[in-house]
């Protein structure tokens, strides 16, 4: 087996550290994202878009789309 380091050691420790605490978070988030689906709350933002893929509910097509043009002549 391979001796570490006590540099090594504190680095697995950290190392550690942030998987626990990532592993904690998820599970966090997790929880909110359910709590607030069974508690039928409504969400916080909402999206306000002048883009036509917002207001048609579907993508749309490649250069199919007119937009305007504004040209400015000096």
């Amino acid at each position: 087996y391979i001796t570490y380091s006590n540099l090594m050691l504190m680095w697995n420790m950290i190392s550690s550290l942030g998987s626990m605490s990532t592993i904690m978070f998820t599970l966090m988030l997790m929880y909110s994202i359910i709590e607030m689906i069974n508690s039928k709350r409504k969400m916080i933002l909402s999206i306000k878009s002048n883009n036509n893929e917002w207001k048609l509910n579907f993508p749309i097509m490649n250069h199919s789309n007119l937009e305007n043009t504004f040209n400015f002549n000096k």
